[in-house]
């Protein structure tokens, strides 16, 4: 709870049910983002309550990367923003908000003991099948929560999961509704294919001259150079300020005993807490004292801060664990909790303080023992570090005057390298794709060529190479984009021509094939004249592993009558592999003869695509009521 909100931390999933987001308790969804939705431009309000722009971005963020993570990560950004819009991120928020809106309005209730043991036995909160605190406040926090936020989410989530549990449980499905379906996803069908791959054509095409010239001259633009710079530089090194520095070995011991004072001071902290929120029925004054008292009867009457923070506390992550927070080092907590929690001693009980979640008060349990290296080990690299620290201000008072010099002279980098006493450089062939040290750095050539010092022929500003260099350049020439010659370019052309060419012969050879077999019926005769092989595979089902995608569902694809006559399909398997398949034999599937699990998967899918049914009529029912304000102006179309 504690946790401040970490840039990049992970986001859990939401759980979509036809279009709805939903139960907070289960993954963390959008629930999380209504906490940010205070007092921000509504993109819509959904009878009265507001939906915002913030609420609707990050949303869409959560949803892309659940997305792009649930396929392996690896997917094209712009496919996903394809599946992923606006639009339908914005029709889930708003379902989700007219389901719990009419689950308020008919006062569905939830349990928060229930809520508490949900809380404790759910594995995402859990370190070896344990509840841990350390890991509750880590995963609020990565979802931008604290304790008492996610509680009325998940408090909130519960009853609109209610809601929907009634909705499906008014659905149901017949025996000859599940006998139907069992048919069509157990069916089988016995198929023969063969795939005419483009690279088994590669070998003797021979291209024309004429025909390279062509492609040459009718895609040039593809052929041109890059943009190239001759670029002049002057570097700024750190290194020239530490000449002539000496640190003393007194120096050296004294940073060395700086380095374990702050390693000492920093190191983790095992401790507990109690938190009181201050709300409308209790003030800050009012859980002052009474944290007061609690401290005066542990430190006084030997009473358990843990029995007592398990009684009290409203951390509900820390306080089911007897407020124990467990080990942390700096940079967890919030500036409050970590200033109070790093300036006590072990066994001390802090006076109650506030933060931004309440009133707590601290128990410092232990401080970790902390290891470093002996003198002799950090010596050498500590002379390096004061060092590069005495040289540090020299270093930028010389940054601040190279900035100011190339300022002033714009057009030439002599007068920063004699004030400097520093060489200029020069490097060519330096373009916005490629260059030599120090232009290997993609971010140092952006930075070089930018438009100012393209066009206006002016030094660049500083250029931070790294934190003990810095460089400022300018061109000195520039070559414009050229057309490679032929030969250059040669190799790729015969390749894009060849692989074109056997892509043609690949897909003639098919569509020849494919006739001859409808002129025929002779599938032998005609594997012999063309030269293949039939691949067979009987009795194979939907999800069969081992056949491409496309030809699975082409073949299934293909409405057949068991016993009927086969059928011959062309299938473009990929833009260079062209298939023919033959399904010749179809047997639907028979409930009976299913396997039980088989079964009962087959029944609670048709249940739950039942259950997705009604769940949509009963939303399409709120939306009909619903008074919904479409304030966006960045929408391509409503919801």
């Amino acid at each position: 709870m504690l946790q401040k909100i970490r840039a990049g931390a992970q986001t859990l999933g939401a759980k979509i049910v036809a279009g709805l987001i939903c139960f907070v308790l289960v993954v963390f969804g959008f629930g999380a983002f209504n906490l940010f939705a205070v007092s921000e431009p509504s993109v819509v309000k959904v009878n009265g309550e507001g939906i915002s722009e913030n609420q609707l971005a990050r949303a869409v963020v959560a949803q892309r990367q659940n997305f792009n993570r649930m396929y392996g990560g690896n997917l094209d950004p712009e496919y996903v923003n394809r599946v992923i819009t606006d639009q339908s991120v914005l029709r889930q928020l708003i379902n989700n908000e007219l389901v719990t809106q009419k689950a308020r309005g008919i006062q569905f209730a939830s349990s928060r003991k229930e809520f508490y043991k949900d809380t404790q036995s759910n594995p995402i909160f859990q370190q070896d099948g344990e509840f841990d605190a350390e890991q509750y406040a880590r995963v609020l926090s990565g979802a931008g929560f604290s304790a008492q936020s996610y509680e009325a989410s998940a408090l909130d989530d519960r009853v609109v999961e209610a809601l929907v549990r009634i909705q499906g449980n008014s659905s149901f499905v017949t025996d000859r509704e599940i006998r139907d379906a069992s048919s069509l996803s157990g069916q089988t069908r016995d198929v023969a294919f063969v795939v005419f791959e483009s690279n088994s054509f590669l070998e003797g095409i021979v291209l024309e001259e004429e025909e390279i010239q062509t492609y040459y001259d009718e895609n040039a633009d593809s052929f041109m150079s890059q943009e190239e710079f001759e670029v002049a530089y002057v570097v700024l090194d750190r290194s020239d300020y530490e000449i002539g520095i000496n640190i003393t070995d007194e120096e050296l011991l004294e940073g060395y005993n700086s380095e374990l004072a702050v390693l000492e001071s920093n190191a983790e902290r095992k401790a507990s807490h109690i938190l009181l929120n201050v709300n409308e029925s209790r003030s800050l004054e009012d859980a002052i004292k009474q944290l007061q008292a609690v401290r005066e009867s542990v430190l006084s009457e030997g009473a358990s801060f843990a029995d007592i923070a398990l009684e009290i506390s409203e951390d509900y992550g820390s306080g089911a664990d007897g407020g124990d927070l467990g080990f942390a080092g700096r940079g967890t907590y919030v500036p409050e909790f970590e200033e109070t929690l790093f300036n006590m001693e072990v066994g001390e009980i802090s006076e109650p303080f506030e933060t931004e979640f309440g009133v707590h008060i601290i128990q410092l349990h232990e401080i970790a023992e902390t290891e470093h290296p002996p003198f002799e080990e950090r010596e050498e690299e500590l002379r390096q570090i004061l060092t590069a620290e005495l040289a540090t201000p020299a270093y930028e008072e010389a940054i601040e005057e190279l900035e100011r010099i190339a300022y002033e002279n714009v057009s030439s980098l002599e007068p920063v390298a004699d004030a400097l006493g520093i060489e200029i450089q020069t490097q060519s062939g330096v373009s916005r794709g490629s260059g030599e040290p120090p232009f290997d750095s993609y971010s140092v050539r952006i930075a070089l060529l930018s438009s100012d010092v393209i066009n206006i022929s002016v030094n660049s500003s500083p250029i931070e190479l790294s934190e003990s260099q810095t460089l400022v350049g300018r061109i000195v020439s520039r070559t414009e984009p050229q057309l490679r010659p032929l030969d250059e370019v040669r190799p790729r052309i015969e390749g894009t021509l060849k692989s074109l060419e056997a892509r043609k012969r690949a897909e003639t050879q098919r569509d020849a094939a494919f006739d001859r077999i409808d002129e025929t019926s002779d599938y032998s005769a005609v594997s012999n004249e063309f030269n293949f092989e039939w691949t067979t595979q009987e009795a194979i089902k939907r999800d069969q592993e081992g056949i491409d995608r496309e030809i699975l569902e082409a073949a299934f694809a293909e409405r057949l009558v068991a016993g009927g006559d086969r059928e011959i399909l062309s299938v473009d398997v990929s833009p260079i592999e062209f298939a023919i398949v033959i399904i010749s034999r179809m047997r639907p599937g028979d409930y009976d003869e299913l396997p039980l699990g088989q079964q009962t998967t087959i029944e609670e899918s048709l249940k739950e695509e039942m259950e997705n049914t009604g769940l949509n009529s009963f939303i399409g029912s709120l939306r009909g009521e619903a008074k919904l304000k479409f304030q966006a102006v960045n929408l391509s179309e409503q919801p």
